[in-house]
């Protein structure tokens, strides 16, 4: 029965041995790029480890992990160059934002205060600096580099030609469709890049039929279509792509994180070394997750403003229609037609810019000066009943815009 459905059982202590003992050590893009964010004593012990496999014979990446390894690889020195500009942004506020904030405070010295935290700050500026200055200009010269390409000399795959991913993408398309992992959640990317994975699954397994070896895959990323996970813990890598491996190359397929990967390698490393990799690694996820968030924070919010926006100007076209017949004097009329070239031109800019608030602040000013000139017209003009009624409401309308009723009632509708 076990070996029926051995994708959905655990490795007992003496699998894991022989798994390691074996298996082929694979790493993704991210583990290498973290050798960027890595403190010099963690990166100098993750190389020793490395060294060790490779003298084994158990070292090897993909032919994609070292392309994205490549076109990320500056993006991820750049943003740790740019942080020490961004931390001294965040002192230099720091120091003017309580006396400008508080400078009239009945019962606080703010001047005195401001001092202190002015000389405390220029501490904490003085030491970014130092550390801005001492940062390794990888850019110029870099070591890390050279020590992964010489790691993985000669244990790297091959590309794939185009008629070959031209293929994938083809049964990507199939794939994400039906929610196949490895990593379907990226089929919500715009570009082929929501390939990229694939085609680093699709080599890792011919690599695996071409030795005969288990894989043993070293990634940072634990997100749902890597990891079978109850209650936010993972179990175990999913089925689904244990039992891929197992049908096609007739092999085992198991994940470890960087921190695991490393405790398991060596023993004697140091829980402060462990800790730091795993720190990296949840900073990292928490970013990508804080992105995600925005991401559809920013769908949400342009969904409201859609519909906001669209109730709008569908209540401006109906009183814009009607303003047209009223029966009022020249001097108003002018005054009207200006008011509804300004808001048109306004309501132009909107939709040019995807609904730009302040914009739309704008517009709402100006639909309330639509209705001031009808209060007045309505205060010094004799109109006759029909004019009366129609003026009443149109400001009606003008009010509607601000009542969520009416714009629900509108989206039901639509």
């Amino acid at each position: 029965m076990k070996n029926r459905f051995r994708e959905y059982h655990q490795f007992t202590k003496t699998e894991f041995e022989a798994l390691w003992k074996n298996c082929l050590f694979v790493f993704d893009t991210n583990t290498l790029l973290n050798m960027y964010r890595y403190s010099r004593e963690t990166v100098d012990i993750y190389f020793d480890v490395l060294k060790k496999l490779k003298n084994q014979k158990q070292l090897w990446i993909p032919y994609q992990v070292w392309y994205e390894f490549y076109e990320n690889r500056v993006s991820v020195i750049s943003e740790n160059e740019k942080s020490y500009d961004k931390i001294l942004e965040i002192l230099e506020n720091a120091k003017c934002e309580i006396k400008n904030n508080f400078k009239d405070h009945p019962f606080l010295d703010i001047e005195e205060i401001s001092n202190k935290i002015k000389t405390w700050l220029q501490k904490a500026e003085n030491e970014v600096k130092k550390g801005k200055k001492l940062h390794p200009k990888w850019l110029e010269h870099d070591d890390v580099l050279q020590s992964i390409n010489d790691m993985f000399d000669k244990n790297i795959g091959e590309s794939y030609g185009e008629d070959r991913l031209m293929q994938i993408i083809k049964e990507g398309e199939k794939r994400y469709a039906n929610n196949i992992p490895p990593w379907y959640k990226d089929k919500k990317k715009n570009d082929d890049k929501k390939y990229w994975d694939l085609i680093l699954w699709y080599q890792i397994i011919d690599k695996a039929k071409k030795i005969k070896k288990p894989i043993v895959f070293i990634s940072w990323d634990v997100k749902e279509d890597w990891w079978l996970q109850k209650d936010g813990k993972r179990i175990m890598p999913l089925p689904q792509l244990k039992k891929e491996m197992y049908e096609k190359a007739n092999v085992d397929f198991h994940i470890y994180t960087p921190e695991r990967f490393l405790e398991l390698s060596d023993s004697k490393i140091t829980k402060n070394t462990i800790t730091e990799i795993r720190k990296i690694r949840e900073i990292e996820e928490r970013k990508i997750r804080e992105i995600e968030e925005r991401k559809i924070q920013n769908k949400f919010e342009y969904f409201n403003n859609y519909w906001e926006y669209k109730f709008t100007f569908h209540i401006f076209e109906e009183i814009e229609n009607e303003l047209y017949n009223l029966d009022i004097s020249s001097k108003y009329t002018k005054e009207l037609e200006s008011l509804l070239k300004r808001l048109n031109m306004i309501k132009s800019k909107l939709k040019m810019s995807r609904f730009h608030e302040n914009y739309y602040k704008i517009f709402q000013k100006e639909i309330k000066s639509l209705k001031y000139i009808l209060d007045t017209i309505l205060e010094t003009e004799e109109l006759n009943p029909e004019s009366v009624l129609k003026i009443s409401y149109l400001q009606s309308k003008i009010d509607n815009i601000d009542n969520k009723y009416y714009l629900y009632k509108f989206w039901m509708n639509d």
